[in-house]
């Protein structure tokens, strides 16, 4: 089915980028289950225990692969799908090779999310955290095939869909495409978690949505700085 599409691998062993939504500052998550200082105690002293020997960053990872296994299709978590996975039978891990396509893309799926909450026309802030990791494998390479497949870059993931479902089965390990939100950008679809490794802190963005138009604010400046997207990619404040 996809004899011509599928024609070339590469051996990538490389760092890639991955952008997730985040709370800043860190909050109390135990503070509204119980106002007694004894239950608060017990709480934070079970959190404590099960955290031992837990590695921080292993959600970074394995969140997206447990997602993909668990939810149903058709319910409030059906958003879980992505490009190459419906979300409902196994799960994708998506990356970037620069942190700057990593906002191109995730701006755009969160605008899309407020649209369909009837929130695009009020201001909304979102605080973000991008990771590096990384990956090593042998990767189909779909960079280029997007000028004959035009479907890999669309807004509609049925293609792309019975695509990653194809791979998957076969057992493949991952891809490299374009991205579809940054046309200089290219992204990574991980189909097992064994080809990423040493997940490493890198920086929190924020994004404002004001009046229609997105602006960021990154940890590099102090307090909040609001930057227009196009003056942060001109400067190469996100490499």
């Amino acid at each position: 089915m996809f004899t011509n599409l599928i024609t070339a691998a590469v051996d990538f062993n490389e760092s890639v980028f991955r952008n997730i939504a985040t709370v800043v500052p860190s909050e109390d998550l135990l503070d509204d289950l119980s106002d007694d200082p004894g239950a608060r105690a017990y709480g934070e002293a079970l959190v404590t225990r099960q955290r031992q020997g837990y590695d921080q960053y292993a959600s970074v990872i394995g969140r997206p692969f447990t997602y993909g296994v668990s939810m149903a299709p058709d319910t409030v978590c059906s958003g879980m799908k992505g490009r190459f996975s419906d979300g409902t039978r196994f799960g994708v891990w998506y990356g970037s090779l620069a942190i700057i396509t990593t906002v191109y893309e995730t701006i755009f799926h969160w605008t899309r999310f407020l649209t369909d909450v009837g929130m695009e026309a009020e201001s909304v802030i979102t605080e973000r955290r991008v990771f590096k990791v990384h990956a090593s494998g042998i990767l189909v390479d779909l960079r280029g095939k997007e000028k004959k497949f035009p479907d890999l870059v669309s807004d509609r993931y049925d293609f792309t869909h019975r695509l990653g479902d194809y791979l998957h089965r076969a057992g493949q390990r991952g891809l490299l495409v374009q991205s579809a939100r940054d046309a200089g950008g290219t992204n990574i679809a991980a189909f097992t978690p064994d080809i990423l490794s040493d997940p490493r802190h890198q920086l929190y963005v924020s994004y404002m949505l004001e009046n229609g138009a997105v602006r960021l604010s990154l940890d590099t400046y102090r307090g909040k700085k609001w930057l227009d997207i196009d003056y942060v990619k001109r400067q190469g404040l996100l490499a």
